[in-house]
């Protein structure tokens, strides 16, 4: 008697880090801080380097990796100040977490604290933020730019840069009117191809998830976007909380969770450090998501502290 074979869905897992704020910040040059960086550092010597602390990061960094999910993202925030000497660091940090084939990072507002040459920043990322080979035959990037797309099987990653210089006391951001076409295109044509779409930002892409001074200027034009073209999930950083509000598009629900800051140790909120992990397979026509929050405890230990289907259409 023949055996029917039955056939298993594929589960894709991503893992997602945010705002990474990588301690500690090596030596400053007094010139560097003729800028909006003297604040910063002030801050940073002030409390921050209580706050956002490496032995944190790194057993958040070591569980993940034992955990061995098919793709990991990054989405900014790697640096402090944004230093010429902090990008080798983060890049030596970026290669440890994985090969660029299993790393996608995005900057965030951080690490362009000031203005300051690409090629002595994030270039020392560019492996982990360009478009692999299947996904530039989706979109192709224009080399150093914004967005790309990296293509793994059924699921696509779109990686945008919400990363601006501001004043003093501003974390705002922005993607720019180039950026949205371009980011409409790609959810149009991920969308034809039946892919699911996982949209990298670093700012909260929805209206009223930020206050005007840490914001994204164009929120409203993003949220359109979204609305208009589909999404099956947005991860976002930036605000170093846990949330998840589902936004109503033309193709069902886009999921836009965003996660917690990666090093960050502060009394009373602890477990503050997380990192999420998604589960991502089909469900007859749509998608199932299931997400895994695993965060640092008070016992020097990564723990479950979520478990959830976030999305089953």
């Amino acid at each position: 008697m023949e055996i029917e074979k039955v056939q298993t869905a594929h589960v894709f897992t991503l893992a997602h880090m945010s705002d990474i704020h990588l301690g500690p910040l090596p030596k400053v040059k007094s010139r560097q801080l003729l800028s909006k960086r003297l604040l910063g550092y002030v801050n940073w010597h002030r409390g921050r380097k209580f706050v956002h602390r490496r032995d944190i990061l790194d057993l958040l960094t070591n569980d993940l990796k034992e955990r061995g999910p098919d793709h990991i993202a990054v989405t900014g925030d790697l640096t402090n100040l944004g230093l010429p000497q902090e990008f080798p660091l983060t890049a030596d940090w970026l290669r440890n977490l994985g090969s660029p084939d299993d790393v996608t990072v995005i900057p965030g507002n951080h690490d362009a604290y000031v203005r300051i040459n690409p090629d002595k920043a994030t270039a020392h990322w560019r492996p982990f933020m360009q478009g692999n080979e299947s996904g530039q035959t989706l979109y192709e990037q224009v080399p150093g730019e914004f967005p790309f797309v990296r293509r793994f099987g059924d699921i696509a990653l779109i990686g945008l840069s919400s990363a601006i210089s501001t004043a003093p006391f501003l974390a705002a951001g922005r993607l720019g009117g180039e950026q949205r076409r371009a980011l409409a295109e790609i959810l149009d044509r991920l969308g034809r191809d039946g892919l699911f779409r996982v949209v990298l930002i670093h700012h909260p892409p929805l209206p009223g998830q930020a206050g005007w001074r840490r914001g994204l200027r164009d929120a409203a034009e993003v949220r359109d976007v979204l609305r208009d073209h589909g999404a099956e999930l947005v991860l976002h950083g930036h605000n170093h909380e846990q949330s998840l509000i589902e936004c109503e598009t033309v193709s069902g629900p886009a999921i836009v969770v965003g996660a917690p800051s990666a090093s960050e140790a502060v009394d009373g909120r602890i477990p503050a450090a997380r990192y999420n992990e998604y589960a991502i397979e089909r469900a007859g026509n749509g998608w199932r998501v299931e997400m895994t929050g695993r965060a640092a405890t008070r016992n020097g230990d990564v723990r479950e502290s979520e478990k959830r289907v976030i999305r089953s259409r």
